[in-house]
């Protein structure tokens, strides 16, 4: 996954990490759009339908956008903070905010497309709701974790993986709060 690894000089140039940002927005609604279903029919909206949906999707997906954001800048923050951090000779982080952030934007957008077509599928098949908006926003957040730490070790030597799954722990329990 060395295509991950993004120089923080050149960070704004980089067309991988624009794309990447480009894409988390949109894999947001698509996650977020069984439950603004929901909602659109809970709350039975009078007006115009299609408003009404929309309305319901800017609202869902851009308080679940901001949040995923907040989790991976605060969980950098906390991470580069730790004293455990994986760090070359030189005291210098070996994860620059680039990099972390287009690993944790690549697994955030696979995790949103997974549960987009999760939902999609629950939608038309008769699945548990419960699963769907109890128990699946939960247990995605917890894979989604586990392969950014794997990701996150690839960039380190190999004898640091207790030091990453340290320097890991206070970021984890961030992003499993914001990521729901």
């Amino acid at each position: 996954m060395n295509f991950l690894n993004i120089d923080a000089s050149k960070a704004k140039e980089n067309k991988l990490y624009m794309i990447l940002k480009i894409l988390l927005p949109i894999t947001v609604v698509f996650k977020m759009w069984y439950l603004s279903e929901l909602e659109f029919h809970y709350f039975n909206f009078t007006f115009n339908g299609f408003l009404g949906r929309i309305i319901v999707y800017a609202i869902g997906g851009g308080i679940a956008y901001v949040l995923q954001l907040l989790a991976v800048s605060f969980s950098y923050s906390l991470f580069y903070r730790s004293k455990y951090t994986p760090c070359d000779e030189n005291f210098i982080c070996k994860i620059n905010k680039p990099t972390y952030s287009a690993t944790c934007y690549f697994v955030l957008i696979i995790a949103n497309v997974l549960t987009g077509l999760l939902n999609f599928f629950g939608y038309g098949a008769p699945i548990s709701s419960t699963f769907i908006v109890i128990l699946l926003p939960t247990i995605m957040p917890i894979f989604s974790i586990c392969a950014i730490v794997a990701l996150l070790y690839k960039f380190c030597e190999k004898g640091e993986l207790k030091e990453l799954v340290t320097s890991m722990a206070l970021p984890a329990i961030v992003m499993l709060l914001f990521l729901r």
